[in-house]
């Protein structure tokens, strides 16, 4: 009886070992794995990575996941183990990281996101959020264009117009507002209104949806908009918040107007 427990413990040992269910098959996997992210084609692709997500950024356009799987893995195996060690080389060396967009969805007052007809999937595709501290990114350290730097802040206004009118807006009253603003129709200092508009719906700030009733300007179709994947990636709510309230008098408690910012946004703030 003994001889024959002895081999049955035999015979399952050596089938563990065979299935590679036994702790040492998982170190040699670990070390497997480890010790293939240091070749040097693993280290080519984690560098080509990294340059791909920056050219993604400095272009404005998306870093998708298939791109980055066709162009610059070519279509190899590994793509989590490379990706995860671009990500460190992004947050050491850059201070920035890839964040995964969400899928576009119609938000509800109260940051609360409603159902839309098209499933709640994510985008598969990442943009560049900064890790600095504001410190860090004062206009006197990182040098952009005067262009630049208007055109983001008209964006930043509208994103701060929709936050605080429950996370959405027609186009009439978001025209009327930058009427005021003097970003017309048409100007020198930033173009075709349009354009301007298109430009930060391709960017991914902005979300245009098309309303199916209502006429919008000149008889046209109506359209809402909302804050973009982008948007949703790169700027905090408590971010939005503080920027609205640097435009009121110092001379209200900020407790208080950021409690008043949210509420007007739809949240439930007591």
């Amino acid at each position: 009886m003994s001889q024959i427990r002895k081999r049955a413990r035999q015979e399952t040992q050596e089938s563990d070992e065979d299935y590679g269910e036994g702790p040492s098959t998982q170190r040699v996997r670990t070390e497997d794995t480890q010790s293939s992210l240091t070749s040097d084609a693993s280290l080519r692709q984690i560098k080509d990575v990294v340059r791909f997500a920056l050219a993604c950024e400095y272009k404005g356009t998306f870093i998708r996941r298939d791109e980055i799987s066709k162009k610059v893995l070519q279509q190899s195996r590994g793509f989590n183990p490379i990706f995860a060690e671009a990500q460190k080389k992004l947050r050491h060396l850059f201070g920035m990281e890839m964040v995964e967009l969400s899928a576009r969805e119609k938000p509800k007052p109260g940051g609360a996101v409603g159902k839309t007809d098209k499933p709640t999937t994510s985008a598969r595709a990442y943009v560049l959020r900064n890790l600095l501290d504001s410190h860090y990114t004062l206009p006197e350290l990182i040098k952009r264009s005067d262009e630049e730097y208007e055109k983001m802040g008209v964006c930043y206004v509208i994103l701060a117009l929709i936050f605080s009118k429950e996370l959405a807006m027609n186009d009439t009253e978001l025209m009327g507002h930058l009427d005021r603003l003097r970003v017309m129709s048409s100007s020198e200092a930033f173009g075709e209104r349009d354009e301007l508009l298109n430009s930060f719906v391709k960017q991914g700030y902005l979300h245009r949806a098309k309303l199916a009733d209502d006429a919008g300007i000149e008889g046209g179709p109506s359209f809402e908009y909302y804050w973009g994947p982008r948007a949703k990636a790169e700027v905090s709510e408590d971010q939005i918040v503080d920027f609205i309230a640097s435009f009121y008098d110092a001379s209200t408690p900020a407790s208080q107007l950021k409690t008043y910012i949210y509420k007007a946004a739809g949240y439930d703030i007591r």
